[in-house]
């Protein structure tokens, strides 16, 4: 499907003035996708561990905006949504190799 159809089918609405920058609005908090420099903008209560997935250069991304569409949708509270958190990488060395968590 094509981008601005898929945003446009999720209710993301043209910013006044505008033809690459969309919008929506949940209980008083926005999220904007910017065609124009190929991002999205989750705001700054979702947390984000990384920025790669606040952008166009990966399909999966859709996604990602369309999940926190649908979590904000449903009532989820932007503060408990939580983006590619950053966890540390353990490695322990056992018998036969080495195990990671």
């Amino acid at each position: 499907m094509e981008a601005k159809k898929l945003i446009k089918t999720l209710g993301f609405k043209p910013k006044e003035n505008t033809s690459e920058l969309f919008h929506k609005e949940y209980n008083s908090y926005a999220i904007e996708v910017d065609f124009e420099k190929k991002q999205f903008n989750f705001g700054n209560k979702i947390e984000a561990g990384r920025e790669t997935t606040q952008n166009f250069s990966q399909p999966e991304n859709w996604v990602v905006l369309e999940c926190v569409d649908r979590l904000l949708e449903k009532g989820y509270q932007p503060e408990n949504i939580i983006l590619e958190k950053n966890t540390p990488l353990v490695m322990e060395r056992v018998a036969g190799g080495w195990i990671f968590w």
